[in-house]
């Protein structure tokens, strides 16, 4: 394989033509808003990151394409159900109409539903994504076994409904902030080093210490994220989650300790990377998507 210098744009590449071949019915409703929701402009972090870590090994950061096109689709739709009425009823996302704004309830619901069940596809079936193939069969059931992990009961769904129990509650501490992320935002993430690290052939270990990089990183990012949620540079609507009554770092600490609580957690990320692996622009990465500005 020709190396290629820039995974994002690599990544980009790839996500494009899969957008136009996967869902090609465009008098399908539901095709639409599934290319609706994988359409909208993002900083496809989790896709870099992937990337990133696969390139740390010293390959080819295209092997990780799978895993960073299924995670990018994970995220996505979680995005659309979490912005339901029955959720968080956010009308924006991405400086656009959420979906079910832009379509109706039912559709974001069924989309999503789509583009969760397709993303597990892109891992296991080379006829429905070709470069699946690049990676062995013992890759690919790793790399199905950690999304699963880190998208279900045990991740991301746990942790949103534990933010939705704790909406307007009070009598919280931090533990029970970082329960919240360690699955709503950590999990994808942790998911997001994993797969990279299985693709760049990583052991067991290591790929387990990428992951618990990932959730850390995932904490780091929330906080610094509850910083800009008042920001309009978020391309969510401004202020929301104080609005609602959300659990947010905010509640607990003032900015100050938020920024260093952040700082903290990216420490503790970066003491997981393992020594074998060459892993400067993740670091870079990583500091640079903690501390950013929107």
């Amino acid at each position: 394989m020709q190396a290629v210098s820039d995974p994002l744009d690599l990544f980009s590449n790839a996500y494009q033509q899969f957008l136009v071949r996967a869902w090609p019915d465009q008098t399908s409703r539901l095709h639409k808003a599934v290319q609706y929701c994988l359409s909208g402009d993002g900083k496809r972090v989790r896709a870099q990151l992937a990337m990133l870590v696969c390139q740390a090994y010293g390959k080819d950061p295209r092997l990780a394409v799978t895993g960073a096109i299924a995670v990018e689709m994970v995220h996505a739709y979680s995005l659309s159900h979490d912005d339901l009425p029955c959720m968080d009823n956010d009308d924006f996302r991405r400086g656009r109409p959420s979906l079910h704004r832009a379509f109706d309830e039912a559709t974001a619901l069924l989309a999503g539903d789509a583009i969760l069940t397709d993303a597990f596809r892109v891992l296991s079936d080379k006829e429905f994504f070709s470069e699946s193939d690049l990676l062995t069969t013992d890759q690919r059931l790793r790399s199905v076994a950690e999304l699963a992990l880190a998208a279900g009961g045990h991740g991301m769904v746990y942790g949103q409904d534990a933010d939705m129990y704790w909406t307007g509650k009070r009598h919280y501490d931090l533990q029970t902030l970082e329960k919240i992320h360690r699955g709503k935002t950590g999990a994808l993430l942790g998911a997001s080093a994993a797969v990279g690290a299985i693709a760049g052939g990583a052991s067991s270990g290591e790929v387990s210490h990428w992951r618990e990089f990932g959730v850390m990183i995932g904490l780091a990012f929330q906080a610094v994220d509850d910083l800009l949620d008042e920001s309009k540079s978020t391309g969510k609507s401004t202020g929301k989650d104080k609005a609602q009554g959300k659990l947010t770092y905010l509640s607990l600490f003032t900015n100050d300790e938020v920024l260093n609580l952040a700082k903290r957690y990216t420490e503790s990320a970066l003491a997981h990377v393992p020594q074998q692996a060459s892993a400067n622009a993740v670091t870079e990465f990583a500091q640079n998507l903690v501390f950013r500005k929107k």
